[in-house]
């Protein structure tokens, strides 16, 4: 931080003799620096900034094998994992005091492959991809920011359980919920108020989210491939020709009981979508208990017009697409209207770890199944995972993940076990 100071001089033209003058001009220098570095170390106790991160890697071994009418098939991955439980990333965050309990916050943010040293590939090769904000804050009222942000369903849904969010890869809340992945949106306005008896509010809206997107015509019968992509980076400024959200949430937290709602619509690029597009719309209800020393967890959500998600392409729809997974992608098909379900435990051990697991279930509508290129199914998913801490920053984790009908696909099932180490500093 570079702090300025204008310094104003005035020439005098009387002559002053002897040693007062000199002392003068010392007693000036002497004040003048006693204040100057009272001022500086004032504002450097008031600033900070941090540097952060997360070191992630493990052994993974994935399977999938898939028996139908019209395919045979099986597959095996073995290996090590960049990011088994949490996205390797490093970050800057820092703060500046303002007086009165205002701050000026900011946050940069990216992700990178720890196995190989490089920034995820694909389209998405921002320097900052995962984060980059600045806001103002204040502890009794709130915050505002702009920038590259997560959705409220990612803040909100985070304390339900281990597999939120991205987090544990195939076993993540996020493949099942559709806005409950890693959303990220580009160019974005977000509030939250503090909390107040229990509750907080948060409302957001991205100009343009930045986010690859692919239209899928309404047609009978139904195509195999997306009939357009597009890569929407090129903020252009216009209200219609980029692709836009918004998103909403509300937390009450009081003791044992926690519960959200949260929203988040996409609306298409009218100058891809040709106004033959509805706005993919999604929201979630979820809740703990926590009844000390274990808690439970419970969520349902809809998506309705398409499809968001980071993890999990709708490939029961759709197959040969290419789209980001580290920005995750829009599909926006009217067909597409899924329900989603969650029941999770969490339960500490004696020891310094915890035990954790989750039910998920994805259940596509009867329009859906009809319309699919082939045949769909209800998925439904278990998952159980441990993690041991050696220390507040460094821990073990191991889970395993088993799912019929992944994707949706009937017949397909995938499963997935992995163990590995994590530092977090």
């Amino acid at each position: 931080m570079c702090t300025r100071y204008a310094v104003s001089t005035v020439s005098e033209t009387r002559s002053v003799k002897g040693d007062r003058n000199l002392f003068g001009i010392v007693l000036f220098i002497l004040v003048f620096t006693l204040v100057t570095t009272f001022s500086f170390s004032t504002v450097r106790a008031q600033s900070s900034v941090t540097v952060y991160g997360i070191l992630d890697m493990g052994l993974s071994y994935q399977s999938a094998s898939a028996n139908t009418a019209r395919t045979s098939l099986a597959a095996t991955n073995f290996g090590l994992i960049s990011g088994g439980q949490s996205a390797n990333l490093i970050g800057f965050k820092g703060r500046e005091d303002l007086g009165d309990g205002n701050q000026v916050a900011f946050v940069l943010e990216s992700a990178y492959n720890l196995g190989n040293g490089s920034q995820p590939g694909g389209l998405d090769q921002r320097l900052f991809n995962r984060q980059a904000w600045l806001g103002i804050q204040n502890a009794s009222m709130g915050y505002g920011r702009v920038g590259r942000q997560f959705n409220f369903a990612y803040d909100y849904i985070a304390p339900l359980t281990p597999f939120a969010a991205s987090d544990f890869t195939r076993a993540s809340m996020g493949s099942s919920f559709a806005s409950g992945g890693t959303e990220r949106l580009s160019n974005t306005i977000k509030f939250e108020t503090a909390a107040a008896h229990g509750f907080k509010f948060g409302a957001g809206y991205s100009f343009s989210a930045e986010i690859p997107s692919a239209y899928r015509p309404d047609t009978l019968p139904p195509t195999i491939e997306m009939d357009r992509t597009r890569k929407n980076y090129d903020y252009n400024y216009a209200m219609d020709e980029n692709l836009r959200a918004v998103t909403a949430g509300l937390q009450y937290k009081n003791g044992p009981w926690y519960a959200t709602a949260t929203v988040d619509i996409f609306m298409p690029n009218a100058a891809v979508a040709d106004g033959s597009y509805k706005n993919v719309s999604s929201w979630t209800l979820g809740g703990y208990y926590d009844f000390s020393p274990f808690k439970l967890s419970a969520a349902y959500g809809q998506v309705r017009n398409g499809w968001i998600n980071a993890l999990q392409p709708l490939a029961a729809q759709t197959r040969n697409i290419s789209l980001n997974v580290l920005n995750n992608f829009i599909v926006f098909d009217q067909n597409i209207a899924v329900d989603s379900y969650l029941l999770a435990f969490t339960f500490p051990t004696k020891t310094a770890g915890n035990v954790f697991g989750a039910w998920r279930l994805i259940k596509p509508s009867a329009h859906m199944v009809e319309s699919a290129s082939f045949n769909i199914s209800t998925q439904n998913s278990l998952s159980l995972g441990y993690t041991y801490n050696f220390t507040p920053r460094t821990n073990l984790y191991t889970y395993v993940s088993y799912t019929k009908d992944y994707a949706m696909i009937d017949g397909l099932t995938s499963f997935n076990v992995a163990v590995g180490l994590r530092h977090v500093f």
